[in-house]
């Protein structure tokens, strides 16, 4: 039934009168009495009553007549709520490791804004458990992560590297210190670290932030970014140490197959290959 034709049964109601109900819809009076009988056949029911000089709904029409209200008013919300849909922005949503954050993504984010200042760009940190949980049921578009995905349903892009330094707050480092800090680099980090070092932690990180700032208010040691402590290196607050554990490690962009945004994920990717 067309909407328009509940319109013209409240102008009529309101108006008690056909022509100044056509009068307010800008149509003629015998559109108005057609749309009426157009009801009246739809629902088997008389729902005017017109005598000389006055109208009026019968008990039918006095039924309808709210019915037809609630019916033009959730069109009237329906198209508003669609013409609010139809301006919001496409969302694509990002997860970061808290190493990959700090150590690459970091310094990135201000890029990532401006290229997608038409989108609604969302981003988080978090583990890498939680990021492949969410880019499994879809809440995720792209997971920045040290380790692949190994899983058909997901494809992983090496879209760059950073380099780690050891670092610490003194120049002699050896097995025996008592201040050394393990932050998790990832599964081959940890193989090559187990490898090559002997030295127990007293205490570990996820994230390469907390290990700096004790390291800088207590003293102690760490694997961390070297694009993030260069400045420290130079001032001397802190010294750079040879080590035999690799110290490039990859990037990769992870996302699921047959993602409805695969040219933002495309764009993405670009972005973070940049300058690599």
């Amino acid at each position: 039934m067309d909407i328009r034709v509940f319109r013209t049964f409240i102008a009529v109601a309101d108006n008690k009168h056909f022509g100044r109900a056509a009068e307010t819809l800008y149509i003629t009076q015998a559109a108005v009495s057609a749309r009426i009988k157009q009801l009246e056949e739809f629902y088997a029911a008389q729902l005017i009553i017109r005598e000389k000089n006055n109208l009026r709904l019968t008990p039918s029409g006095e039924a309808l007549l709210s019915h037809a209200h609630l019916m033009v008013s959730q069109m009237e919300q329906s198209k508003v709520a669609l013409s609010i849909a139809s301006q919001q922005k496409i969302s694509f949503n990002i997860a970061a490791t808290p190493n990959v954050w700090d150590a690459f993504f970091s310094n990135r984010i201000h890029d990532a804004i401006e290229l997608f200042e038409n989108v609604s760009l969302s981003t988080e940190i978090s583990v890498r458990e939680a990021i492949q949980r969410k880019l499994d049921d879809r809440s995720l578009d792209a997971g920045l992560l040290m380790d692949p995905i190994k899983d058909d349903e997901f494809t992983n892009e090496l879209i760059g590297h950073f380099d780690l330094s050891l670092a610490g707050s003194r120049p002699k480092f050896h097995k025996d210190v008592d201040d050394y800090i393990l932050v998790d680099w990832g599964i081959t980090f940890r193989k090559e670290h187990a490898l090559h070092h002997k030295v127990i932690p007293n205490f570990k990180t996820s994230t390469a932030m907390i290990a700096l700032e004790v390291i800088l208010s207590k003293g102690g040691f760490a694997y961390l970014p070297t694009e993030l402590i260069t400045e420290n290196i130079k001032s001397k607050e802190l010294c750079e140490i040879d080590t035999p554990v690799q110290i490039k490690r990859p990037i990769f962009m992870v996302h699921r197959k047959n993602n409805v945004n695969d040219e933002l994920i495309s764009q993405f990717k670009n972005l973070l290959m940049k300058n690599q």
